[in-house]
């Protein structure tokens, strides 16, 4: 996959990808595959997590990266045919873990501490892919969620 593009409206000077001065409609090949027209679907959320037992740093990233590795699953399932990401964070009692995942055959990724006990966090996920309609989003991640976290309760916001 090319970084550089050619089709500055201005100057037609090619430009690197993600740099300022990005104003223009990038060409990205590794979306060809969809049809024409064919926008990303997007979820945000935050949710107020309350583990059933206080839970081990341990625990809680072994959810995340089960959470991730489920939706990635499900939205294969569902017909995703690109992640443009898949990011999050864990806030509890001053704590922060954050957590990524870049492809469905990606390994999660995950950055940051959180106390070595938890009692009760702040979930902030967002999602962008290709291929799974933007209806079936909210469902398909709350559910990863609760399929992968250790015992409690999740109470969403979105």
């Amino acid at each position: 996959m090319s970084t550089s593009h050619t089709d500055r409206p201005d100057s037609g000077a090619p430009r690197e990808h993600g740099r300022p001065g990005h104003d223009y409609v990038a060409r990205h090949d590794e979306l060809r595959c969809l049809a024409p027209g064919a926008g990303p679907a997007v979820f945000a959320a935050r949710a107020n997590v309350t583990f059933a037992a206080p839970t081990t740093r341990a625990g809680v990233e072994s959810s995340v990266r089960a959470f991730l590795t489920t939706l990635a699953d499900d939205l294969a399932a569902a017909g995703c045919v690109l992640v443009g990401h898949i990011k999050g964070t864990i806030l509890a009692d001053g704590g922060c873990l954050a957590f990524h995942l870049t492809s469905m055959a990606g390994s999660p990724g995950l950055e940051g501490e959180i106390p070595a006990v938890v009692a009760r966090a702040t979930l902030t996920v967002n999602v962008i892919v290709f291929g799974v309609p933007e209806s079936e989003l909210p469902e398909l991640a709350t559910q990863a969620w609760e399929r992968s976290r250790a015992p409690g309760t999740t109470s969403w916001a979105r």
